[in-house]
């Protein structure tokens, strides 16, 4: 069976829409048509989210029963790509010869790859206020300078985060980071009208978008105001709070406070009920003192 084919075979297994597919992976649904109607597989640089999506492995998906006879294999276990990959002990040239052959394939994405993640390096921490409300704490910053943010930059950094969700911890609701995610926050009406601290504060947010997410609180239903969202808010449209914090430098270079920020996460909500975030906004300055 070609790899095209297992993956819509396991998208009815698991009742997905290519669309659905589609937010997970950051795949445009007509590069996924295209698939099945040209008789195609997906790049290599693909797989790894598609695996992801579809919770299963890449030796599943690259390899037929055929390649895997005589293979003895141990138990799964998770790797750096965050998905469930065979530990092989002994295989057959076959599944040897595909595996490394999508490795080898993979090493063209490599070095962009490990530019951003090196670029989002964490220094991320979470505490709570005096009055007891979490805040997140952007500890190393990636825009410090007056210059122009270069928000389509932003954009290509968070395309890395879609098919990834993350956990509210007060409710244990899932939010999705889907397709639309990326475009949004960095060329959104709003994000196109805010300056200064508040401009430099959400481009710094980037690197804590996990974090912002479980922190968040205070649900509530979010009108779609002057109808702009169309088909996108039609399954329910909310809003959750959540702040963070961005460091003040002294002369040294040595933070000397923080300056604490509110915000707004937008989330949509698709047919089968999941929680995709769709925008940060209305962020502002609450205190520019020291926490204590």
């Amino acid at each position: 069976m070609k790899i095209y084919e297992k993956i819509f075979e396991r998208l009815e297994e698991l009742n997905m829409s290519q669309i659905e597919l589609s937010g997970r992976t950051g795949i445009a649904t007509s590069t996924i048509s295209d698939w099945r109607k040209k008789q195609i597989n997906p790049q290599a640089d693909k797989l790894v989210p598609i695996c992801k999506a579809l919770e299963m492995s890449i030796t599943d998906l690259l390899c037929d029963e055929d390649d895997k006879k005589n293979k003895v294999l141990s138990r799964d276990y998770v790797g750096e790509d965050h998905i469930l990959i065979e530990k092989n002990i002994s295989s057959t040239i076959g599944v040897k010869r595909r595996i490394l052959n999508f490795y080898e394939q993979m090493e063209v994405n490599k070095v962009e790859t490990d530019l951003i993640d090196n670029t989002t390096e964490r220094n991320i921490s979470i505490i709570r206020d005096v009055d007891g409300n979490n805040i997140v704490l952007i500890n190393d910053i990636l825009f410090k300078s007056r210059r122009s943010i270069e928000w389509d930059e932003i954009e290509k950094l968070l395309r890395k985060f879609i098919g990834n969700y993350y956990e509210i911890a007060e409710t244990a609701e899932k939010i999705y980071i889907g397709s639309d995610f990326p475009d949004e926050f960095a060329h959104s009406k709003y994000t196109k009208a805010i300056k200064g601290a508040n401009e430099k504060a959400k481009a710094n947010s980037v690197s804590a978008i996990g974090d912002l997410i479980s922190i968040a609180d205070n649900k509530m239903m979010y009108p779609d105001y002057e109808k702009k969202h169309g088909r996108k808010a039609k399954n329910g449209w909310y809003r959750y709070d959540t702040r963070f914090g961005i460091p003040v430098y002294d002369e040294s270079g040595e933070i000397k406070r923080y300056n604490i920020f509110k915000a707004r996460m937008l989330v949509r909500c698709d047919e089968k009920k999941n929680l995709y975030l769709y925008d940060i906004v209305q962020i502002k300055k609450e205190t520019s003192t020291p926490l204590e």
